[in-house]
C-alpha cells in the first residue's frame, strides 16, 4: 500500500506547475546551484521564437545581427527596448532585446548568448525558444497637471499591459513615480511615490493585478528621460512607468525591509 502511495505522490509533484524563485540578478531567472547541478524552477508561458531571420553567411557578423520573431506584438503590451531571457525547456541560453513591435508580433536581437545548444546549427537562437521576461518597460502614464492621463486611449494600453502582466503572476511589477525637476527635492520624492501608488491603484482595482505582485517606488527627478529645461521635456519626466522584471533590484529590497508584505 505504502509503495502505491509513494508512486502517487511522485506522479502529483511531476505535475505540479513550475514556480519563479526570486533570485540574485547575476543569476539565471529560477536557478539554484547545488553541487555544480543547476535546477531551475519557472513558470510556464505562451511566448516564444516563431521563426528566425540569419542575414546571409554564417559568419559571426551574420548570426549576432540575425531577427528573432516572437508571438507577442503591441496588443500585448510590449515595448521596444524590452530585454527577455531565451530558454529552451529548462535550460536558460541568452539575453533578447525586442527592437520592433508590430500588432501580433515583435522583432528581436541577440543581446547575450549564455550557451549555444546545439553546436551544429548556425542559429544561436531556434524557433520554440520559450520567452520569460527580463527588463520589460511595458507602459508610462504621463502627469500633465498633477492628475495621470486616463484617457481612453491609455485605458487601452494598460489593459493591454496588464494582459501581459497576467501571463505572468510570479514576475514582480514595479510601478516606478518620477517627477521633474521643480519644487523641493524631499516633497519630490514623496510626490513620485504618491503618483506610483495610484497607478498602482488603478492597476489593481481596474484591470485586477494583484497588490502582492506590484512594487510602488518613487525616484523622484533622479531618471529623467528628457530635458528638463522645457515644458515639453518636464511633461515627459513627470511620469509613472510599469516595468516587469525577472527578480527586485537591490533598492528595492531595501526600501521593503521593515515594511510589512502588501495585501492582495
Amino acid at each position: 500500500m505504502s509503495r502505491w502511495v509513494a508512486v502517487l505522490c511522485l506522479l502529483a509533484l511531476s505535475l505540479s506547475p513550475l514556480r519563479a524563485q526570486r533570485v540574485s540578478p547575476d543569476t539565471a531567472l529560477g536557478a539554484t546551484e547545488s553541487d555544480s547541478v543547476i535546477v531551475v524552477q519557472r513558470p510556464l508561458t505562451k511566448y516564444g521564437i516563431l521563426r528566425t531571420h540569419l542575414l546571409d553567411g554564417a559568419t559571426q557578423v551574420a548570426v549576432s545581427h540575425a531577427r528573432y520573431i516572437a508571438n507577442f506584438g503591441s496588443r500585448d503590451g510590449v515595448k521596444p527596448g524590452a530585454i527577455f531571457q531565451a530558454y529552451k525547456a529548462d535550460t536558460y541560453v541568452g539575453l533578447l532585446r525586442v527592437e520592433q513591435v508590430y500588432r501580433d508580433t515583435a522583432s528581436l536581437r541577440l543581446v547575450n548568448l549564455d550557451r549555444k545548444l546545439d553546436p551544429q546549427s548556425v542559429e544561436p537562437i531556434q524557433a520554440g525558444y520559450l520567452l520569460f521576461p527580463f527588463h520589460v518597460l511595458l507602459e508610462t502614464v504621463n502627469f500633465g497637471s498633477g492628475k495621470p492621463d486616463f484617457s481612453e486611449n491609455m485605458h487601452e494600453r494598460l489593459r493591454y499591459a496588464a494582459r501581459f502582466i497576467l501571463n505572468f503572476p510570479d514576475f514582480p511589477v514595479i510601478v516606478q513615480g518620477h517627477t521633474d525637476n521643480l519644487g523641493d527635492k524631499a516633497r519630490n520624492v514623496i510626490l513620485s511615490r504618491e503618483r506610483a501608488e495610484q497607478v498602482q491603484q488603478y492597476l489593481r482595482e481596474i484591470q485586477q493585478i494583484p497588490r502582492s505582485q506590484m512594487y510602488a517606488v518613487g525616484y523622484a527627478e533622479t531618471r529623467p528621460v528628457a530635458s528638463n529645461s522645457s515644458e515639453a521635456g518636464r511633461l515627459n519626466n513627470r511620469r509613472v512607468d510599469i516595468v516587469m522584471v525577472h527578480t527586485l533590484p537591490a533598492e528595492v529590497v531595501e526600501g521593503l525591509s521593515g515594511t510589512e508584505p502588501a495585501g492582495q
